[in-house]
């Protein structure tokens, strides 16, 4: 069963990276064809690896005998809520887009769209990975792994030549054990996504980044922060008690 496991893992790794270099390597590729592919779709095509990274941790999970993370863990309602705000908080306050799409309209949907990418990839890292690595060794060595797989994921790190990338190792460790103890407290793929998708929102994907305010960003962060803790909190307690019982 162990060595099972060991295998999986293994297909894992190399599957998701080899799918990921595929894309990232040759993405250039696609240049000649993007003037002819409206702009709007260019946001999609960027889901190609994360549904890589789903696909592979849908088929390779359904053989791990004990699984500890679902989808919406203890309390379905409580991972709605954390997983609705950051949306609902960029429909308010609206996205400026170069699609012609009103503001508001456009924050839902680069809102939904940037939860669903982040769901995509953590049902992989802690959905999958996580719970194959937890029973085998050290917490601490699980997350160095999924940290350092996870960079490794991002090929274009790599590809940029950019020293100044490497700081991204143990940002992404360190991101490994934040959402890996969340997804042991909560049991919920969904909140894991959620921690995710608001630094995407705030600091990676330019085209939402970008468009919001330094003060916008502090309000949607409060925002979160204030209605995520004390959710998390009750998720966490819920937690001990189905453990006591």
């Amino acid at each position: 069963m162990k060595s099972n496991s060991n295998l999986r893992v293994g297909i894992f790794i190399v599957v998701t990276l080899l799918w990921s270099f595929i894309w990232f390597s040759q993405r250039h590729l696609l240049n000649n064809f993007f003037g002819n592919i409206p702009s709007f779709a260019v946001l999609f095509l960027g889901l190609v690896p994360a549904l890589g990274l789903f696909i592979g941790s849908l088929l390779l999970r359904q053989k791990i005998d004990k699984k500890e993370t679902s989808i919406a863990g203890i309390n379905l309602n409580y991972s709605i809520v954390v997983m609705s705000i950051p949306i609902l908080c960029l429909t308010i306050i609206g996205v400026e887009n170069n699609f012609g799409i009103q503001k508001n309209l456009f924050g839902a949907f680069i809102g939904g769209f940037t939860m669903t990418y982040a769901f995509l990839e953590e049902y992989g890292w802690r959905g999958y990975l996580q719970e194959e690595l937890m029973p085998k060794f050290n917490k601490w060595i699980v997350y160095a792994i999924i940290g350092i797989t996870w960079y490794t994921w991002h090929w274009y790190f790599l590809r940029e030549g950019n020293d100044a990338k490497l700081i991204m190792i143990p940002i992404l460790i360190v991101a490994s054990i934040g959402i890996g103890e969340i997804a042991k407290s909560t049991k919920s793929i969904v909140i894991c996504a959620a921690l995710h998708g608001i630094v995407n929102i705030l600091l990676i994907y330019g085209i939402i980044s970008n468009q919001l305010s330094s003060l916008q960003k502090i309000i949607i962060l409060t925002i979160c922060l204030g209605v995520w803790i004390p959710t998390i909190r009750k998720i966490e307690k819920q937690n001990k008690a189905i453990n006591k019982s």
